[in-house]
């Protein structure tokens, strides 16, 4: 199997493309929501006078969408969106946007935490003030009023953002020691900052992320050998895999990281819960789907 030593020029490009293809998931799972056939279906979800939106329509187009994405990103978004019904519904709510939690794509694509820690709150005296590039932060807009700014609106959050308490107006969470951020506060800006390709002013923390040597990269075939390999990933030594949702994705990201490939795993493999890796890859991105963010 492959094995590289850490790349660390590699690496910050393969963390941009993980941030932008969860910037085009958000955007792609609107669009799906938008379509006239299934806005219907939405709009007499019971959740939906609760929450606003409802998931549960955009099974399975938007999870085949994922399945499909997660092995190739050059796929065409449109002709998914044509298959699905269309594009745009007027009874849409228009002050919303679909967007997954920062913080739960994070924990649901990446490797978790040998102690299952999270991407939240730092404290307060856990955080530096300093500028991030916009590219390497995982965020969310989903408050329309966010998704254009002007440069001189955005100077002028970051120079709020400055005098602002720390963890009060901005969090960013760096996994580990990836140059990747996860927005906890200071979600919304990112797109605009991303646009304009201007830093963003913010306080930035640690959570803490396995590190290269404590991870192993696997790759199994289905039982007919015809189909596309599933890519694990699993502490070394352990032998218990975790499917990689997005593995074409992610796994650039652990390998310019430096995890090494370990043996091929069987068929029959199955993960931490049991599952097979198939069936346990399709139950994560109905996780990644089910989770939006709300005003």
């Amino acid at each position: 199997m492959r094995n590289r030593p850490p790349d660390t020029a590699v690496l910050p490009a393969a963390c941009r493309l993980l941030t932008s293809v969860k910037y085009r998931i958000d955007g792609f799972m609107e669009a799906l929501w938008r379509c006239a056939e299934i806005s219907a279906v939405v709009l007499r979800d019971p959740l939906f006078q609760k929450l606003g939106i409802s998931s549960a329509a955009l099974v399975p187009g938007g999870i085949d969408w994922l399945e499909a994405v997660g092995r190739d990103p050059a796929i065409d978004d449109n002709l998914w969106l044509a298959r699905a019904g269309g594009s745009g519904a007027d009874s849409a709510d228009r002050r919303l946007l679909y967007s997954i939690a920062p913080g739960s794509f994070a924990r649901l694509v990446l490797p978790p935490a040998a102690d299952g820690a999270e991407y939240r709150q730092p404290k307060a005296d856990d955080l530096t003030l300093g500028e991030i590039d916009p590219a390497l932060v995982i965020g969310g807009t989903y408050q329309r009023g966010w998704a254009c700014l002007s440069d001189s609106e955005l100077d002028l959050i970051n120079a709020k953002a400055a005098m602002a308490a720390p963890g009060q107006d901005t969090a960013y969470v760096r996994v580990g020691k990836l140059p990747l951020y996860v927005a906890v506060e200071g979600k919304n800006r990112v797109r605009a900052f991303r646009e304009a390709g201007k830093g963003i002013v913010g306080f930035t923390g640690t959570a803490r992320f396995p590190d290269p040597e404590a991870l192993e990269l696997h790759e199994t075939a289905d039982s007919s050998g015809t189909g596309a390999p599933e890519i694990a990933v699993s502490y070394a030594g352990s032998g218990v895999p975790r499917v990689l949702a997005l593995p074409s994705v992610t796994a650039p990201v652990l390998e310019a990281y430096g995890v090494r490939w370990g043996q091929a795993l069987p068929p029959d493999a199955v993960d931490h819960s049991g599952r097979a890796l198939g069936a346990a890859r399709r139950a994560v991105l109905e996780d990644l789907v089910k989770h939006f963010m709300h005003p």
